[in-house]
């Protein structure tokens, strides 16, 4: 079955901020910090990341307006590495690239909501009421395509001024206690500067890690050759943005050491500057985490729609409801995997290897753009854009991955084994459609 192409440009760059703006950007930058120190890669490395993260959707939309189907990765694998390759990655984004991140975002919430449901605290509690999330969530957005993307557009929109007000109130607001401008610019470029940055730009990749969201859903945005390409560039553009600028924020409120190696760094500038900024950070959390939720319900089951529609995955994944012009039993099952993993407790263990996972496929995908033919009479900007950009993302990208597999060996095998764990259902899959005419 097919989809529909209802999906307006601005829906599409929501659906990317969305799934890019989540808790990473209010908890990694005190440990970027203690990994590089008194450098002016504090600020750098986020440059850094949009820009990787800007070539990778450049790659992404060309592969796009190749392939305009559902399924991001799924569906520009298969064409060019087979039906292993895209069933693997398939199988990596429902454990790891959605559910996972799904399930620890709506306990992440319900840890958020704890100082002011004081009946449903503790593990039990949390559990509960990220359940009653997810349900709320998912009922929401099968209600239909139309009420679901303007659902998330409106909370994502919201979202974008509550973080774009913070920043300005924090900078505006400043003590000049922070260690911006006191920044060392001497050996910035040096050896032993240049090593923890490369383990710090996983943290930043991981903060980024959606920017390619609109991929997901290409089988529904109107004109895929002109909105696919601009909403991945534009909701990842504006998320770089805002990401210096929180960044900046910090740095101007904060001296190093309080910084380095906290997690909570946001409260701290809040706490720092602004009379009411646990208020005021609170309510910007917990309508990121919604966003971010409702950005990922929406992507990840257009997956396991193209896998099913390919007979990899169960038949019923690949119904559409008519009325609602939606996979309605793929948003119910991404659910219901993200609710198994709210209770069984294994979040903080996918949580840690699934940026190696994310990196890896994103890589392997954009490599698929240096196996596709250039046109002859293509002009020299767009041999650069099919050729040049992909080999500097995917260079950059297993440099990152051969220094997290350096210096997380047990995470990366963790990540890889998970991976492996599809191959099993992939045979099965492959041997079941083999036998059906």
């Amino acid at each position: 079955m097919k989809l529909f192409r209802e999906i307006g440009l601005a829906s599409a760059v929501f659906l990317v901020v969305g799934n890019i703006v989540g808790t990473g950007i209010f908890t990694t930058s005190g440990l970027i910090a203690q990994e590089i120190g008194n450098s002016p890669w504090l600020v750098g490395i986020w440059v850094a990341g949009g820009l990787l993260s800007l070539t990778g959707a450049l790659c992404y939309a060309q592969l796009g307006a190749r392939t305009p189907r559902a399924g991001g990765e799924f569906a520009f694998l298969y064409p060019v590495y087979g039906p292993l390759a895209a069933f693997l990655s398939g199988w990596a984004s429902l454990i790891i690239g959605f559910s996972g991140p799904v399930a620890a975002a709506s306990l992440g919430l319900a840890i958020y909501l704890e100082p002011y449901l004081p009946l449903a605290s503790g593990p039990l509690g949390n559990q509960a009421v990220a359940t009653l999330v997810l349900l709320a969530v998912t009922t929401l957005l099968t209600v239909g395509l139309k009420f679901g993307t303007r659902l998330h557009s409106t909370v994502t929109l919201l979202n974008l001024g509550l973080l774009a007000a913070f920043t300005c109130l924090v900078l505006f607001n400043t003590r000049k206690t922070g260690v911006l401008h006191e920044l060392n610019p001497a050996g910035a470029w040096d050896l032993e500067t240049l090593v923890p940055v490369a383990s710090a730009l996983v943290l930043v990749m991981f903060s980024y890690s959606g920017w390619n969201a609109a991929a997901y859903i290409a089988e529904e945005i109107r004109d895929p050759a002109r909105n696919l390409p601009r909403s991945l560039l534009l909701g990842t553009g504006l998320v770089t943005i805002l990401y210096i600028g929180v960044n900046l924020a910090y740095l101007t409120a904060l001296p190093l050491e309080r910084l380095q190696g906290e997690v909570a760094v946001a409260r701290l500038a809040a706490a720092a500057v602004l009379p009411s900024g646990e208020w005021i950070l609170t309510l910007l959390i917990l309508v990121s985490i919604l966003s971010s939720v409702t950005a990922m319900s929406i992507a990840g089951p257009r997956i396991y729609f193209a896998m099913s529609r390919e007979r990899l995955f169960p038949s019923w994944l690949g119904e559409v409801h008519l009325q609602k012009k939606i996979p309605l039993k793929a948003i119910w099952f991404q659910s219901g995997i993200a609710l198994a993993l709210v209770w069984m407790g294994t979040l903080r263990q996918i949580l840690l290897f699934s940026g190696f996972v994310v990196i890896l496929f994103s890589a392997v995908t954009v490599s698929a753009l240096l196996r596709l033919p250039v046109d002859p009479g293509s002009s020299r900007g767009a041999w650069i854009l099919q050729r040049v950009l992909p080999w500097i993302f995917v260079l950059t990208s297993l440099a990152i991955l051969v220094s997290v597999a350096l210096s997380h060996p047990a995470e990366s095998l963790a990540g890889v084994a998970t991976v492996c764990a599809g191959l099993p259902v992939y045979y099965y899959y492959r041997r079941r459609s083999e036998s059906v005419p």
